[in-house]
């Protein structure tokens, strides 16, 4: 079922918002025979509704997605990735500058002078007095080969090493989209599993009403019952209201990476699979982790950084040694003491320069290295310790949600065992419609909370191979029946 859209371009949630979790398995009806008469409120899908279009800001074509579509949608937008990967062109070019500083300089220039001459005084009686002016153009073709020069020659291993950064950076990087991006969708499902549990909750209590309206009728119960059970029922439509606004709050997260036209995901519930914690406690341990980390890498290639940039500016107070080779062509149209002439002038040596003081610029730039590797050494440390903390609460939270998925299933077969019992009871006229109605309820609401758990499973699990750089989008998707 499609939302319908107006011209202010506000869909209506009571059916949009089903229509973004349709693709999920579908929760049954708590009744035994007839449908319930009592009328949905429409209320809260609108304040869920007006949400929505504060956060996309405009009306767009309702779609759901898959996990692995929203992955491709994000990739083929292209606006994260697209910054990383000019940073990482940047880089390389910065590579191939470091490469030219070991390769010959090569000069040509033309210079043309107007000179204009005067005798002041001489011995020659002859040229006593005089003056003169005449042009003169001149042109140099020079090579300037480096044989050693420490800065030159420790550019090429600092850019290599500066460009690991950016390759380490760009790692973490894109680790850390595809984890939000992740995150965000599973908090769209639970938050349209929220929907589904309160949408089931009112469902249940319509039945309920329906049938303490009966039992009154019949003067088999009292009217109080009636009014605290249609109390139930209007606190469920609030929590509905209130799960509708959670998601649209929840999409505009994953709309950043999937697109303004995502209203939910296609996600089966029945399909969900199982955490496999004992192979996470098996293969994902702290010494993989130091090794594998993405943040620790990046961590570590600045702190190789900082000792190629020590090199450098300690190879900056070291001398120098170039092979010169200099050409130049003189033409000279007249001179002072008469007629012009034509010069050629091959010049082939070699250069030694010597740093003797530039005012303690070098020695403070070692210096500003040497503090620099300081810094980075202390980052590695503190990244080291923020991956290990991370690791920890992670490991802890799998734990925590394994065992809660795990009590919640085995509740989930109580309670259908209950219902189960209940129906027979009420097929032989032992027991209420309203204690069936409840138990159903119970059993509906159970599903719901099993594959909420499930979820967040899930999302805990992304976070652990996100923080290992081990994300699998494919099998992520398959895993979480998306």
């Amino acid at each position: 079922m499609r939302p319908t859209y107006y011209n202010l371009g506000i869909p209506i949630l009571n059916k949009g918002v089903r229509h973004a979790f349709a693709a999920a398995s579908a929760v049954p009806r708590h009744r035994p025979g007839r449908r319930p008469a009592m009328r949905r409120s429409g209320g809260g899908a609108l304040v869920a509704g007006l949400a929505v279009l504060m956060l996309s800001g405009q009306a767009v074509r309702a779609e759901s997605v898959t996990l692995m579509q929203a992955y491709t949608r994000m990739m083929t937008a292209g606006i994260e990735t697209g910054i990383i990967d000019a940073d990482l062109a940047a880089s390389a070019e910065g590579v191939k500058q470091a490469k030219g500083q070991r390769l010959p300089r090569v000069q040509l220039s033309l210079q043309y002078d107007q000179i204009q001459q005067e005798v002041i005084s001489s011995d020659n009686e002859t040229y006593a007095e005089g003056s003169s002016q005449y042009p003169k153009v001149t042109f140099n073709f020079s090579v300037r080969q480096p044989i050693y020069d420490a800065v030159r020659f420790r550019a090429l291993p600092l850019a290599r090493a500066q460009d690991a950064v950016r390759q380490a950076d760009a790692e973490v990087a894109r680790n850390r989209i595809v984890r939000d991006m992740i995150v965000a969708y599973f908090e769209v499902a639970q938050a349209q599993m929220r929907i589904r549990r309160a949408q089931a909750i009112i469902d249940g209590r319509a039945d309920y009403v329906r049938s303490v309206e009966e039992d009154v009728a019949a003067g088999r119960r009292e009217a109080d019952v009636l009014i605290r059970a249609q109390g139930d029922s209007f606190a469920a439509e609030s929590d509905r209201m209130e799960a509708e606004i959670g998601l649209a709050e929840a999409l505009a997260g994953l709309q950043r990476y999937a697109g303004l036209d995502v209203t939910g995901v296609a996600l089966d519930g029945a399909r969900l699979g199982v955490v496999d914690l004992a192979n996470i406690d098996r293969s994902m341990t702290e010494a993989a982790l130091l090794s594998m980390s993405p943040d620790l890498q990046s961590a570590r290639a600045a702190a190789d950084v900082g000792k190629r940039q020590i090199a450098s500016a300690r190879g900056a107070l070291q001398p120098t040694v170039d092979l010169v080779l200099d050409f130049e062509h003189q033409t000279t149209e007249g001179s002072l003491f008469g007629g012009g002439s034509k010069t050629q002038t091959v010049t082939g040596g070699a250069m030694l320069t010597v740093p003797i003081y530039e005012g303690g610029i070098r020695k403070s730039r070692v210096r500003e290295a040497e503090a620099g590797l300081r810094a980075a050494d202390l980052k590695v440390q503190q990244t080291e310790r923020a991956v290990l903390a991370r690791y920890k609460a992670l490991i802890g939270a799998a734990r925590a949600t394994a065992a809660r998925s795990g009590k919640l299933s085995s509740q989930l077969r109580l309670s259908e065992e209950s219902v189960a019992a209940a129906q027979e009871q009420f097929d032989a006229g032992r027991a209420s419609e309203g204690v069936l109605l409840e138990q159903r309820l119970r059993r509906d609401t159970l599903r719901l909370d099993v594959q909420s758990a499930r979820l967040q499973q899930f999302r805990v699990q992304a976070e652990l191979y996100a923080l290992f750089g081990a994300l699998d989008m494919k099998a992520i998707s398959a895993q979480a029946g998306s």
